[in-house]
């Protein structure tokens, strides 16, 4: 039996040891969004049943001796405070070009810093030899549908010498683990339909909305 990733109502995470509820074609849904003796899917109208659970993986105990450093590690991933804008400023502006912003440096680091002073932004820092070569941050929001906190992952970004070293993987699992401390619903992102990125979420378990249109206004 495949299991997905999360819930196909709430969008919360289900690894493969969490409970979960599952129809004929294979639908998922958390406890919370299959409630009641009598479970059915809103999608097929077929009865939901009690997904087998996976059994933990047994953990593997490290050789002994020095292990040797390597380049491609990902490194710490830590959450920011004030003290480090001077090293986050610049790869948000350089994350700002990237989506055609002109350069914007004390911009940059004055909208970080006002994020940051107010609480209002959750930013996670990744290091590699001491140096910060990536950062995520996310916004809070709230879900009226699931009656929960959601997390809006609006920025990610990777200098372009510390990619495809499994930076961008840490950062986005970081902010799973921040949805699941903090009790949220889930984790939601939006991105440029051109963005190779795409196909790093899709790996990590994230799921392309195929039921909604998303929608913004501008005022002229």
């Amino acid at each position: 039996m495949a299991h997905r990733p999360s819930c196909e109502r709430c969008g919360a995470p289900l690894a493969g040891t969490d409970e979960a509820y599952v129809c004929a074609e294979d639908s998922t849904y958390c406890p919370r969004c299959a409630p009641g003796p009598e479970r059915v899917c809103p999608r097929c109208g077929g009865e939901l049943v009690r997904r087998p659970r996976r059994r933990a993986a047994p953990a593997i105990a490290s050789p002994p001796g020095p292990v040797a450093s390597d380049r491609s590690a990902p490194g710490d991933v830590a959450r920011a405070t004030p003290d480090d804008l001077d090293a986050l400023a610049p790869l948000f502006d350089a994350y700002r070009q990237f989506y055609r912003q002109p350069p914007d440096p004390d911009g940059s680091r004055e909208f970080l810093a006002e994020r940051l002073a107010r609480g209002e932004s959750v930013v996670f820092l990744a290091r590699q030899a001491g140096s910060v070569v990536g950062f995520v941050q996310l916004y809070p929001t709230y879900s009226s549908t699931t009656v929960r906190r959601l997390w809006v992952l609006n920025d990610l970004y990777v200098m372009p010498e510390a990619r495809r070293r499994g930076v961008g993987a840490r950062l986005l699992e970081r902010a799973k683990e921040l949805a699941r401390d903090s009790g949220a619903a889930g984790v939601v992102l939006e991105t440029a339909v051109d963005n190779p990125a795409q196909k790093l979420y899709e790996a990590l378990g994230w799921n392309r909305d195929r039921e909604f249109l998303h929608y913004e206004w501008n005022p002229p």
